[in-house]
């Protein structure tokens, strides 16, 4: 290894930027998106693609250190910070980042942790991370002391230039050679760590001979040993042709399991994380290959029962997430604030973590994977979409916000962009408003229409935390105004609201409030609840024909990641200010969250949000009929669908015969932002324009 060389920069650093000479092709200060490569040398062509794989590396580390730095004080005190002998640079990364890198980390934890403690004492345990990387997962498993009784021996696999930086980076590294010991003389290979229970091992794992002949010196063959492989999105980047030799040959050793986790597209690739995140790989010059074609748990479940494997289960990373014991989702709660649920399950729905092995009586998972429901029939009306604006001007795009209509006017005011915004806007012409210094930003308000005005109300400014404030826009001699009405009781945030009678029907919140009155022009009260287990945020109240139900929202629990799969019909005693529920329907399609409601001909439609299942085309938007208790599918045509819209975080704007979804948007975890335009739904008419 060359010492001239710093270990610590980035493996594309190291490579293009040896002496200013030209390593595999390319010269120092050359930028990889503009390499030159032709079309008949596909030895150069494999190299730049292996560097650029490489490549990923760089960033996903320095990500897993912002989750040590940040989650293990509190989550993993015992645990010491073995990131830090491979990262040097520690920029923190955003809470959703932070918390999907955590989840990765520990879904694979777990996962071998099972294994581990299912294996008869004495027994050899080879764990083999293929395309490790700098990721120090050894060093975690070695100094952990409930497996101090166990013979581990981690064995470290990756292309032989990024294996000679780590092993030098191990080697500086004084904690690290103490807790694997010394190097065994004359195992023969310079640059690489061999050791009583740990081991680096260069390699191109599409050379089948050498991996096989690399393993075999690991006793790999023996009935006394079981192989756990481990391959944490580094098969992804190879073709199946590539990729599924490997697992095929590892199947072969003996007790063989895998862990895989590796990107899943379950809607398709014009759901817009899945876009976004094909798209981000192909700028990085590291194009996803195996998503194309096993896109969903049960393709991948498929793909390693017939590459070798007899049992075979898998969980995405939301269900992965149901796994971790509550007693520690309330301190990864407590790490930092928290309320991208939404971006969060659209990251976890994208990303497998499957378990596969040929020996017998071991399992991660103990129930088999099964789809949530059945396809959903086709409503009998005609719904007619119509992307109307695939992105909003600037000063209008944003998410978690509030549109409405006063007369013929249609406004959009608050939510997020790059921060919490307090603008109000017409939407289909320029009206004046009048907003006093003290209507400051907000995310996630309700709002409610009555008598020509509109109230907006709760919402929160910091995550978690939800204000008491109430104003209401109204009609002046200039357009239109805010003010500043009586406050709520306490702060509300992921709460609901309807027009009742004179007064406004409040329900819920993310600290599990129950129902009140607030009453513009009279007292406000709270009312009791009959049922205490029933405590929601993020749901919906909607008025059908005079009768009122409450729909979604996660449960109120902080351990807990839980939907709401009931439909309920609200019965409200104001003599004596009570509330009794009653389950009408119960069906896996209504556990939701984040989704818009309103109600046309005679049904209630539901669009958008996320749940235990990735939505597509067939069920982002459905239609409940309470009569017939049935629910039907509002199908998004090829054409609208193909524009990837993004119902998270819309608002929308309703008249007799047409809906818009409008704006929306998430950050799809560290691929970057999606937003949404305007998407009109015409109801049994051609869709309008706004």
């Amino acid at each position: 290894m060359d010492n001239g060389i710093d270990v610590f920069a980035s493996v594309t650093q190291k490579q293009f930027g040896k002496h200013g000479k030209k390593q595999n092709g390319l010269a120092k200060g050359e930028k990889g998106d503009n390499v030159k490569v032709s079309k008949n040398d596909k030895k150069t062509k494999k190299i730049v693609h292996d560097l650029f794989v490489q490549g990923t590396n760089d960033s996903s580390i320095v990500s897993k250190r912002s989750v040590e730095i940040i989650y293990n004080p509190i989550v993993e005190p015992e645990s010491k910070p073995y990131f830090q002998h491979f990262v040097k640079k520690s920029p923190r990364r955003s809470p959703v980042i932070n918390r999907g890198y955590w989840i990765r980390m520990k879904s694979i934890r777990m996962a071998i942790e099972k294994i581990i403690e299912a294996q008869p004492i004495g027994q050899r345990i080879n764990i083999i991370n293929l395309g490790c990387g700098y990721d120090p997962l050894p060093f975690q498993l070695l100094d952990d002391q409930k497996f101090k009784d166990r013979k581990l021996y981690c064995i470290d696999v990756d292309f032989p230039e990024l294996i000679g930086y780590k092993s030098q980076m191990i080697n500086m590294a004084p904690e690290l050679k103490e807790l694997i010991g010394e190097n065994i003389q004359n195992h023969g290979i310079p640059g690489i760590i061999k050791t009583e229970n740990y081991a680096t091992m260069g390699c191109d794992l599409t050379n089948k001979e050498l991996y096989c002949q690399q393993l075999e010196s690991f006793t790999a063959n023996s009935s006394a040993t079981t192989n756990i492989f481990i391959a944490e999105v580094s098969l992804a980047y190879m073709t199946p042709e590539t990729a599924n030799p490997i697992i095929n040959t590892s199947s072969e050793f003996s007790n063989s399991h895998f862990l895989i986790l590796e990107q899943l597209m379950p809607s398709g690739g014009h759901h817009p994380f899945a876009k976004r995140m094909i798209n981000h790989f192909k700028k990085m010059e590291a194009p996803l290959q195996c998503v194309h074609t096993y896109p969903t748990i049960l393709d991948q479940i498929n793909r390693f029962k017939k590459l070798g494997f007899q049992n075979v289960n898998a969980r995405n990373l939301i269900g992965c997430w149901d796994l971790v014991p509550n007693e520690i989702k309330k301190k990864v709660h407590e790490v930092e604030a928290f309320d991208e649920w939404e971006e969060f399950i659209f990251f976890g729905q994208h990303y497998i973590n499957l378990h596969a092995t040929n020996q017998e009586g071991v399992e991660v998972y103990s129930t088999s994977y099964a789809e949530l429901y059945k396809p959903l029939p086709v409503s009998k009306f005609g719904y007619n979409w119509k992307t109307e604006k695939t992105e909003l001007p600037t000063e209008l795009e944003r998410k978690f916000h509030n549109c409405f209509s006063i007369k013929n006017d249609r406004l959009i005011t608050c939510g997020s962009n790059q921060s919490r915004l307090s603008d109000t806007h017409g939407l289909n012409k320029d009206i004046q408003i009048t907003t006093p210094k003290e209507f400051e930003g907000r995310v996630s308000a309700k709002s409610v229409k009555m008598n020509n005005a509109v109230y907006l109300i709760g919402g929160r400014r910091i995550p978690g935390i939800g204000i008491d404030e109430v104003w209401k826009l109204s009609e002046n001699s200039n357009g239109y105004e805010w003010n500043v009405q009586k406050s709520l009781d306490s702060g509300l945030v992921k709460h609901s609201c309807v027009k009742f009678g004179d007064d406004i029907l409040i329900y819920g919140g993310s600290n599990g409030e129950g129902f009140q009155i607030y009453s513009p022009n009279g007292l406000s009260y709270q009312l009791q609840f009959s049922d205490e287990n029933v405590l929601l945020e993020g749901s919906e109240i909607i008025e059908l024909d005079g009768k009122y139900y409450l729909i979604g929202g996660k449960i109120f629990d902080s351990g807990s990641f839980t939907f709401n799969d009931k439909l309920y019909e609200i019965t409200v005693d104001l003599d004596n200010k009570k509330v009794l529920l009653t389950v009408i329907m119960v069906h896996p399609v209504l556990a939701r969250y984040g989704f818009k409601s309103f109600t046309k001909n005679g049904n209630i439609i539901i669009i958008g949000g996320v749940g235990m299942k990735l939505y597509d085309q067939f069920d982002t938007a459905i239609e409940i009929n309470i009569p017939t208790k049935t629910i039907s599918s509002i199908t998004i045509d090829d054409e609208c669908w193909a524009t990837s819209p993004v119902f998270v975080g819309s608002s929308t704007i309703e008249t007799d015969n047409n809906v818009w979804i409008v704006g929306g948007g998430a950050v799809c975890y560290g691929f970057g932002s999606v937003w949404n335009g305007i998407v009109s739904l015409g109801l049994e008419t051609e869709a309008q324009t706004i």
